[in-house]
């Protein structure tokens, strides 16, 4: 979520935008933003540039290659989305889903995606050796809790504190985070 009680949503993709990044800064919604200030975090992404992945995919390109960048738009309405955007790819093309809460990557077929990057459990706010939080921000308790987990089908997810709160302000063993994610291309092996 971009907005929360201690924000101003100017300051903080003022701040997201002095980031150094190459391709682009690319975006979803969290589950407040929707409810009453959406028109404000889409107005304040433009000013900053950076692209809104509602259902929408966009191709990276760098020296010839390329790799998918396909993001959900609000997670928690399974209706409205239809199937998750990275199912209308090749299987060989290499797609990073961003979704706002991990548990979309369990309720929807994401097989499609080589991996999948998350928030909105805040790690928790409050957890014990990040595997129990007695906060549930995830209909699958600590399953999805904080980090690198994996979906049944084996699919990776990368699950971020992200840097705000929810319902109160409080955190213990759960430090806001910004998570950094280095791809490096690995060589098929010839059969």
């Amino acid at each position: 979520d971009y907005r929360d009680r201690k924000w101003n949503l100017d300051t903080l993709f003022t701040a997201l935008s002095r980031v150094y990044t190459p391709y682009g800064t690319f975006a979803v919604m969290g589950n407040h933003d929707y409810g009453y200030c959406y028109s404000e975090v889409v107005e304040a992404m433009q000013k900053n540039h950076v692209r809104l992945m509602e259902h929408k995919s966009y191709k990276l390109m760098k020296d010839g290659q390329y790799i998918i960048v396909s993001g959900v738009r609000n997670p928690f309405d399974l209706k409205k989305n239809g199937d998750s955007p990275s199912q209308h790819f090749p299987a060989d093309d290499f797609i990073i889903l961003l979704t706002h809460t991990p548990d979309y990557a369990e309720d929807t077929d994401v097989s499609n995606a080589n991996l999948v990057l998350a928030g909105h459990t805040h790690g928790g706010q409050v957890s014990l050796f990040k595997k129990y939080s007695p906060v549930k921000h995830s209909i699958y308790g600590n399953r999805f809790l904080t980090g690198w987990k994996e979906n049944s089908k084996g699919t990776p997810i990368i699950i971020t504190n992200g840097l705000g709160t929810s319902r109160v302000d409080v955190r213990l063993f759960t430090p806001s985070e910004v998570v950094l994610v280095v791809l490096h291309r690995v060589e098929k092996q010839k059969e």
